[in-house]
């Protein structure tokens, strides 16, 4: 029966932490009992040393003894069973509650590598001793308080609070790994008697390589006593391996950790490790002075809530990577609408390099092309930008983020002047153009837990690498570095390695263009002015002002279609106010281009949508190519319900001659197919000679009882964002504090200097007799209760103000309150923008 627990002589062969085996450490922690062997539980090949103390029969009875003589046929028949589900080999499975030897055990499975099942059983808890709130249950409500925080720091503060309530350590902590290795504690939540560790900073090898890997591999890892006896796992044969026991909650923990945090004066520790598209991100470490025994339920809530803050903290990032390319995107466009190609680009290079710098934070800008040096701002010498730019000759797409040129190998003595830092962008189609981000240096003062020094010494298991025995803050002043690059930075630069491409295409299309025969150009450029010349007549004609205010109607009609169709009202969508939204612009009484005849019809707000798209296409058509597209043309929309559906008609009189298209588009596809596809309908166009007729019909099932022609009071939004409530103040009453924050951050991009809260009716009562405010925003529903009575005290104080509300135009309003626009949740940016602009002119 051989011991694999580890020795005196197997740790004084290790010259570093990173050789550590601590998947396979050969003991087990003494609040349980550990048995493994085939997964299909032929025999046991792996005990531990207390089994008789726990399951009462000896080591020797058991070890190679099929599973079931020592825990019966149903335990035995569960943990097979289990053990073919492929979960079982990534993660550490409970199999349930069985009674082994007349006592009651927590019994848990994983596979390991070597696909032996390792089972673990603990004393079961009894139910009576538990607390009246499961701990999932509080895990729930911690882990919806951290998601409604918009930062990630903001997230770990509430989570470190969560995980102290949820399992009573003396300290809890929030540590974030830096892209070298090295960890800070950025969050912490503790007791009056525990020391802080916020903002210390620990070197890289205090959580060594192996550790990091398990980690990810078994977030939770446990030690309930810093001065436990460990239990030696046995095996059946002498030359058996060491058992594989990584996804282990018994799992022993290496010696040299234990000493490193006796040397902290923690007595028992719970670590969760915050893994992120797959490496580990960070983790929540939670100390105890004292031994301290997490019950299983516990630890399983504990697993799972840093399950799902890793998803978060991944979701943050992806958010700000995003918020980064675009902002970069937006950049890249700009610039390449105020360049031609490579020439202009370097040409403008100077006046260019600020829209750059404002994506990625630089105090300095390089552009090499053939050559030719370009700088902006704090760069280094030239002869340590040539240097620089050989890295890799060979390789045509590079981003390469540099923290400390110094302590590279990419130059030697070059005068690198304030540079301390350097991102460099290459592209493989634009190559040999470069594009070089610098960062000036800033002193790191890094507050060290301890003097971050590591020393070969004489500790207490032999000669080998000793933990730290001191954690009092130590400064250190680091020189020579910049600010690092971090994931947003490298985001906005892959957009920038494609400005960088598309100007070198652009250029190679300027090329070719300057090639092409000169009175091909010529002959183009002809028509072009005639056209022109044809348009500024037709312009003059009408007047450039109504020419321009027709235009603006059109935009306009194509907007509110929008609104109107998406907006989800509970009354469904007037027919005609749809054909009046796209029609508007030839409604006026100088117009009159259009006849329109029918009863009052809703239709489904779900409807709604795909109705707008068809007779967006064939209004678009008529403006184009037919009736609309003279002043002397005429459309009749004519519509009726009976036979159970809605039979509508188009016929243009009066256009242009008309001819079927040769070519069939996606606009005819979706008149004649959206409709019969999506409602089961019927839809005919046709092309007669004197104008273009088209007629379709709707299933009952799709109509909805309108009681008049309401007017539309949803708004609708617009492609430009103004900062339509410069230097204003406001007032906003919501009383859900996510779309509170959310409202408050839109009304500041907006312009507004001081946003005011309230969440309910008295608050918001008390804020408005006070005053002050140049306009306010108000939730319909606050808490159940329609705020009228805030509106009314609004309105008595003369504020305008502007209704939001999640129902639609479900809501009525009194007579006096009518005139109000309303706002339906989500409220997007260009809505609310274009509504406050309008509040002031009125």
């Amino acid at each position: 029966m051989e011991d694999f627990g580890v020795s005196e002589h197997d740790y004084s062969s290790l010259d570093t932490c990173d050789l550590e085996p601590i998947h396979t450490p050969g003991r087990i922690q003494p609040f349980g009992a550990m048995l493994a062997g085939p997964a299909d539980l032929s025999n046991i090949a792996y005990c531990s040393a207390n089994l008789e103390t726990v399951l009462g029969i000896a080591p020797a009875k058991a070890l190679g003894k099929p599973f079931r003589d020592l825990i019966g046929d149903q335990l035995a028949h569960d943990v097979r069973n289990l053990a073919s589900v492929s979960t079982a080999r990534t993660q550490r499975e409970r199999v349930g509650t069985y009674e082994v030897a007349g006592q009651r055990f927590e019994v848990y499975l994983h596979v390991n590598p070597q696909s032996q099942a390792v089972v673990e059983f603990e004393d079961f808890v009894n139910e009576g001793h538990m607390t009246s709130h499961a701990p999932i249950d509080d895990m729930r409500k911690y882990l919806a308080a951290a998601s409604a925080r918009e930062t990630i720091e903001q997230m770990l503060e509430i989570s470190v609070a969560g995980l102290g309530a949820l399992t009573g350590f003396d300290r809890v902590m929030a540590y974030r790994y830096e892209l070298n290795g090295d960890g800070e504690v950025v969050a912490e939540t503790r007791n009056t008697t525990t020391d802080s560790l916020l903002g210390l900073r620990y070197p890289a090898w205090d959580v060594p390589e192996q550790a990091r890997a398990l980690q990810v591999r078994n977030p939770l890892r446990m030690l309930v006593d810093v001065h436990q006896t460990p239990i030696p796992i046995l095996a059946d044969k002498d030359d058996s391996p060491p058992l594989d026991m990584a996804l282990a909650h018994l799992r022993g923990i290496s010696p040299i950790h234990v000493e490193y945090l006796a040397n902290m004066g923690v007595g028992a520790t719970l670590t969760v490790g915050l893994v992120v598209d797959g490496r580990l991100w960070g983790m929540f470490a939670c100390h105890h002075k004292t031994p301290r025994l997490i019950r299983s339920d516990v630890r399983i809530a504990v697993e799972l809530f840093g399950q799902m803050i890793s998803l978060l903290i991944k979701q943050r990032i992806d958010i700000m990577d995003t918020k980064r390319r675009h902002k970069a995107a937006e950049a890249r466009e700009r610039i390449l609408a105020e360049t031609e190609a490579t020439t202009d680009f370097l040409h403008s290079f100077q006046s260019l390099a600020p829209i750059l710098g404002d994506v990625i934070a630089c105090d300095g800008l390089v552009v090499t092309y053939e050559g030719k040096t370009l700088t902006y701002g704090s760069t280094p010498s030239h002869d340590a930008i040539a240097a620089i730019c050989k890295h890799d000759p060979d390789e045509e797409d590079v981003l390469l983020a540099i923290d400390n040129l110094r302590a590279h190998k990419l130059i030697g003595d070059e005068d690198l002047g304030h540079s301390a830092g350097v991102l460099m962008i290459r592209a493989t189609a634009a190559y040999p153009m470069q594009m070089l981000i610098f960062r000036d240096e800033k002193l790191r003062n890094l507050n060290w837990a301890g003097k971050p020094e590591k020393q070969m010494a004489s500790g207490p298991l032999g000669p080998r690498i000793t933990p730290r025995g001191s954690f009092d803050a130590y400064v250190e002043q680091q020189k020579d570095f910049a600010p690092e690059w971090v994931d947003a930075d490298m985001a906005a630069a892959r957009e920038i390695q494609i400005l960088l491409t598309q100007i070198s295409a652009k250029s190679e299309r300027v090329q070719l263009m300057r090639h092409q025969d000169m009175v091909t150009h010529q002959r183009q450029q002809d028509l072009m002015i005639a056209e022109l010349n044809h348009r500024v007549k037709k312009a003059s004609a009408a007047s450039l002002e109504s020419y321009a205010q027709a235009l603006e109607q059109r935009i306009s009609a194509l907007s509110a279609a929008h609104d109107l169709a998406v907006s989800n009202t509970m009354k469904g969508v007037s027919l005609k106010g749809l054909l009046e939204t796209e029609l508007g612009p030839y409604l006026g009484a100088e117009q009159a281009q259009v006849i329109m005849a029918g009863p009052v019809v809703g239709l489904r707000a779900d409807v709604a949508p795909i109705i707008a798209l068809v007779m967006h296409e064939i209004v678009s058509n008529a403006v184009k190519y037919g009736a609309l597209s003279v002043p002397d043309g005429v459309v009749r929309a004519q519509w009726s319900v009976k036979d159970d559906q809605l039979q509508f008609n188009w016929t243009e009189i009066g256009g242009p001659a008309v001819e079927e298209p040769t070519r069939h588009g996606f606009g005819r596809s979706l008149i004649e197919k959206a409709i019969p596809y999506e409602f089961d309908g019927g839809a005919e166009i046709t092309f007669a000679p004197g104008g273009v007729k088209f007629s379709f019909t709707l299933p009952q099932e799709n109509l909805v009882d309108l009681e008049s022609e309401a007017p539309v009071k949803l708004v609708g939004s617009v492609g430009v964002i103004e900062k339509a409530a410069n230097d204003k103040s406001a007032l906003l009453i919501e009383d859900n504090v996510v779309l509170a924050m959310d409202m408050v951050e839109s009304l500041s991009r907006l312009g507004t200097t001081k946003v005011e809260t309230a969440s309910s009716i008295e608050s918001g009562l008390k804020l408005i007799e006070r005053g002050g405010f140049d306009f306010a925003v108000l939730d319909m529903n606050l808490r159940g209760t329609v705020s009228f009575a805030l509106a009314q005290s609004l309105r008595d104080k003369g504020i305008p103000f502007i209704f939001v509300t999640g129902y639609g135009s479900s809501i009525e309003l009194p007579d006096d309150l009518r005139s109000i626009p309303i706002l339906t949740k989500p409220v997007d940016e260009g809505t609310l923008s274009r509504t406050i602009e309008k509040l002031f002119k009125s």
